[in-house]
């Protein structure tokens, strides 16, 4: 009986330690007191650690900061589209910039990956992967876009706006 409750007592303290890595990556809480630009850096260093991908992040918290929404969606969107470099684009170099201009704020992100044919992409209509929808329905919530250039052979930049 003791090995059955000590085996049951490892397995609930091995979940809350993936319950609490998930909600970290959901909203860490280097958002919450750093803001925007250092929970990327932050998210930025362990996907680089996890995955061999060098990644540069570059910008300046926006002043005045965000509101919780904006910054938590555009903190998902970097996290997913460092997700879809890892899956496809066989990057090794990643950048990222976040530059404030008046009342829009710009992620900008480019990877030297293989790159893709954006036509054929959209042309497959319903072939687009679910990622990609979220971050642009995510972006357009904020009055924003997101927008994707790029070719095979020559990486992808991706810039997503949002207005504060």
């Amino acid at each position: 009986m003791r090995s059955i409750l000590a085996d049951s007592q490892s397995i609930v303290e091995q979940m809350s330690e993936v319950i609490r890595d998930v909600m970290a990556d959901l909203r860490p809480p280097v958002i919450e007191d750093y803001g925007l630009v250092a929970a990327i850096r932050w998210y930025a260093d362990r996907f680089a650690s996890r995955t061999g991908i060098d990644v540069t992040v570059k910008g300046e918290e926006p002043s005045p900061r965000l509101s919780p929404t904006h910054e938590s969606a555009l903190f998902r969107i970097a996290q997913e589209l460092l997700t879809n470099v890892a899956k496809h684009a066989q990057a090794t170099k990643v950048s990222m910039n976040v530059a404030a201009e008046g009342e829009k704020v710009r992620l900008l992100i480019n990877d030297n990956g293989v790159g893709f044919d954006t036509e054929e992409m959209s042309m497959a209509g319903g072939q687009r992967g679910w990622g990609l929808v979220i971050m642009s329905e995510r972006a357009k919530s904020m009055g924003g876009s997101f927008n994707i250039e790029s070719r095979p052979g020559h990486g992808t930049r991706v810039t997503v706006e949002v207005v504060t």
